[in-house]
């Protein structure tokens, strides 16, 4: 354990903590291990000529060198480890927000990650849809893609739009759903369902399936000019 530039004392890095010319280590070579400085249980070191020297060499007299490697240890919140753990690194470093009500509707087991992404977009209204890109100020048409009535939004397009509602009414017969045609609606009755495991599962793919398939019709309608129609979506969906 070298003694200027590890971590083995409350007072981090020694040549910083006792304010040191940068040539200037007290006789002592750059790397020098603690063990160098004891001599059968004797420190031998400078005579001390600040109070910082005086507090370090008061915390060795407290210090009892034993035999046998060093280790590294890891300090977290006061917990001690001696594995280094990447994951608990960043959970410790990360901004922790408050859990939002909807996020088992989006990160769910089984999920198919693309379908979740784009879901967890709509749900926090970050798609280009186009009353977004006339508020930024982009000259478009404002009437949705999939059924040409202004004004095209996320809560048009879930489903208020009589074709996404013509494949989202379909899908969720199928799963035993009363649909509804608004978003919060619908996000309201998701958030509530009370089911087992797996048919409430089966019911969230299905919604986040429907929301991929009826944006990527929507945008091939844009980018591609090729139409599908409900009943061709509603049979990807079951596929």
């Amino acid at each position: 354990c070298r003694f200027w530039s590890d971590n083995w004392s409350p007072f981090g890095n020694l040549s910083v903590y006792l304010n040191l010319a940068p040539a200037a280590r007290m006789g002592i070579p750059k790397t020098a291990t603690i063990s160098d400085l004891n001599h059968h249980g004797i420190w031998r070191l400078p005579p001390a000529r600040s109070d910082n020297q005086v507090t370090l060499y008061a915390f060795l007299s407290t210090i009892n060198l034993r035999e046998g490697d060093d280790y590294v240890e890891w300090v977290m919140n006061d917990k001690i480890t001696k594995t280094y753990s990447t994951g608990r690194v960043y959970t410790e470093l990360k901004h922790h927000n408050p859990l939002v009500p909807w996020c088992k509707l989006v990160w769910i087991s089984w999920g198919i990650p693309k379908h979740c992404f784009l879901t967890w977009l709509f749900i926090k209204d970050r798609c280009p849809t186009r009353d977004r890109l006339i508020n930024w100020g982009l000259p478009t048409s404002p009437n949705c893609l999939l059924c040409n009535a202004p004004a095209e939004s996320r809560d048009h397009i879930f489903f208020e739009c009589p074709f996404a509602w013509s494949v989202w009414s379909r899908m969720s017969a199928r799963c035993n759903l009363a649909p509804s045609r608004t978003w919060n609606q619908t996000i309201s009755e998701l958030q509530q369902l009370n089911r087992p495991r797996p048919n409430k599962l089966l019911c969230l793919l299905t919604w986040q399936c429907v929301i991929y398939l009826i944006w990527t019709e929507r945008n091939n309608r844009l980018h591609r000019n090729t139409f599908r129609s409900p009943d061709s979506i509603s049979s990807l969906v079951i596929s």
